[in-house]
């Protein structure tokens, strides 16, 4: 997480410096302003999105979620994240707080990997917008032909990424622990 913030803010300074060049201070403080109207209608769907995976966190016990989404559940947890990835609403703002909170709290690598296969490709949400667009024929082709992916994602991490699993619910746990102590 702390190079994903140096890197945005040296391409945030460099942007700056750059508006700063072709247009000085008016086009720079355009730019922020910019930004800043993109940001605000973002902060209540931020807060939802941490407030429920921080409640799930508290919800859910860890027991039952290595029951039903970790590594002892065999292929149920990618069969599990698949459904859910499917099913749950809502953008990256909600999704990836919420299996950061499940993989710390000891979901499978390929339970959260098959939820994010399955977000991506199979958004129910999404469906009908994209028939509105592509039409039902397009649509249906590549539900079809992306069927199995998400299932068959997370039971390959299970098998061939275990140990690359491990340590990136490490790394999810210690990023979690950075932001106000979260113990999982």
């Amino acid at each position: 997480m702390k190079y994903t913030v140096i890197i945005m803010s040296a391409v945030a300074a460099v942007l700056l410096g750059t508006a700063w060049f072709m247009g000085g201070a008016p086009l720079m403080t355009e730019g922020l302003r910019s930004g800043i109207f993109m940001l605000v209608p973002i902060i209540p769907i931020l807060l939802a999105a941490f407030f429920a995976a921080g409640l799930i966190t508290e919800l859910i016990s860890k027991e039952l979620i290595y029951r039903w989404l970790g590594e002892g559940a065999g292929w149920r947890g990618p069969l599990l994240g698949t459904l859910a990835g499917a099913l749950v609403p809502g953008g990256p703002f909600f999704f990836y707080p919420l299996i950061a909170t499940l993989y710390a709290s000891g979901a499978s690598g390929g339970t959260v990997f098959s939820f994010v296969a399955a977000k991506t490709l199979w958004s129910v949400g999404r469906v009908p917008l994209e028939i509105a667009f592509v039409g039902t024929e397009l649509t249906l082709i590549r539900l079809g032909v992306t069927f199995f992916l998400p299932m068959l994602v997370g039971m390959l991490v299970n098998i061939f990424f275990r140990r690359f699993s491990e340590r990136i619910r490490r790394d999810v746990q210690l990023i979690r622990n950075r932001r106000g102590g979260m113990n999982d």
